[in-house]
């Protein structure tokens, strides 16, 4: 899983506390086989980290605004439905990229209100802590998917 968002940018940093939601499941067993990369802002840092590791599937995971608070696995592969994020590297672009890494790559935008990613500052929302806790949700449904 690629975490990608800005910790001193409010709810933006809500994938980074789905990776360390993702984390805590591995450590205590409920996920086996995850490893999470922390792209925070500058997501393609980690690009050959995730090289080496050599993943069967990617999850990117991103949070994105005018999605009025939903988390869903999304098709960025039409240039159309282009998602505008806080991050320097176009989502669509950055996909493509991960998708010469691996062919499996897969986005799960959770949706955040725009002004609370608007400003500088630290920590989530109650909001956005629920929506992280509901992005977990739908990483264990994906499990049970591959697994079936």
């Amino acid at each position: 899983m690629l975490c990608v968002g800005n910790p001193m940018r409010g709810d933006d940093d809500v994938a980074n506390e789905l990776g360390r939601l993702v984390e805590r499941e591995c450590e205590r067993g409920g996920l086996v086989g995850w490893r999470v990369f922390f792209g925070q802002d500058v997501p393609e840092n980690e690009f050959s980290a995730i090289r080496e590791y050599a993943p069967d599937i990617i999850v990117v995971a991103d949070a994105v605004s005018g999605f009025k608070e939903r988390i869903e696995f999304l098709d960025l592969s039409d240039e159309r439905d282009y998602i505008y994020s806080t991050h320097n590297l176009p989502v669509p672009v950055l996909l493509s990229y991960l998708r010469k890494i691996c062919e499996k790559t897969l986005f799960l935008g959770i949706g955040v209100l725009l002004e609370n990613v608007l400003d500088f500052k630290e920590g989530l929302s109650e909001s956005a802590k629920n929506s992280a806790l509901k992005a977990l949700d739908k990483i264990y449904e994906l499990e049970s998917y591959i697994k079936a």
